[in-house]
């Protein structure tokens, strides 16, 4: 049985080799894509605040994000990225690694919690609020997303004929969700070029956002409970006790 435990390591280097070649090719494919739109590109994050954007996700102890794009002539607020976290797994092994790509748009002010994840993914990745579904008057919209709101004024506010015509332009599978002062959307790992159409997406719907949600919903405070979470690595949903 001692030739076992040789085949198994090289079984799981060449794994780890071949994950690492089709990244490194990966990477490569969505920075030429990138520069032949005009977009910037980076391999690594350069934005500190990805961390603790306000999802549970972010809130592994084990993640980390790649593949960096936004438009400079458009600033740096709207960017998609590529995010993965480790599962926590048991003592004996490493939880699988998960990943996803994803892009971040600033509302500009705080709202609550809203999810709208296509029907066909729901209770696969997306999970649920919890809150009750609320039906919207544009009918392909209603059939294609499921919305799960905590204020259904958010609903009349945020989800105008533009928004939602912006929303139906999303690849497939992408969910979106807002807390706080972002939109997140995100997917398991699209293909590069969809990386591309999802940051379109996302321009599309910073461009839409209505004007009247922010008199409903204003900023947050510069100070509250959650005022402190950076000193916690990451972001959590727990408060930090500051006022």
């Amino acid at each position: 049985m001692r030739w076992l435990i040789p085949v198994v390591v090289a079984a799981v280097v060449a794994g780890v080799w071949w994950r690492r070649r089709g990244s490194i090719d990966r990477q490569r494919r969505l920075m030429l894509l990138c520069r032949r739109a005009g977009l910037e590109f980076a391999p690594l994050d350069l934005f500190p605040d990805t961390a603790w954007l306000p999802f549970p996700m972010f809130g592994h102890p084990r993640h980390g994000t790649e593949n960096l794009v936004w438009d400079r002539r458009g600033g740096e607020e709207v960017r998609a990225f590529e995010f993965w976290y480790q599962d926590p797994g048991d003592e004996r092994a490493i939880g699988a690694r998960r990943r996803f790509t994803c892009a971040v748009v600033p509302l500009g002010f705080t709202c609550p919690r809203l999810r709208i994840a296509p029907r066909d993914v729901v209770d696969e990745i997306a999970g649920a609020l919890g809150r009750p579904e609320v039906r919207l008057e544009l009918a392909e919209f209603d059939r294609r997303f499921r919305v799960e709101i905590e204020d259904g004024r958010l609903a009349i506010s945020f989800l105008d004929q533009r928004m939602m015509e912006a929303i139906l332009g999303l690849p497939e599978r992408v969910i979106v969700d807002v807390n706080e002062d972002v939109l997140l959307l995100w997917a398991p790992q699209l293909p590069a070029e969809k990386v591309l159409l999802l940051f379109d997406a996302a321009v599309a719907i910073r461009r839409r956002i209505p004007r009247v949600a922010s008199s409903l919903f204003p900023p947050r405070p510069a100070r509250g409970p959650r005022e402190g979470r950076w000193l916690q690595g990451r972001w959590s949903s727990e408060s930090t006790g500051e006022a």
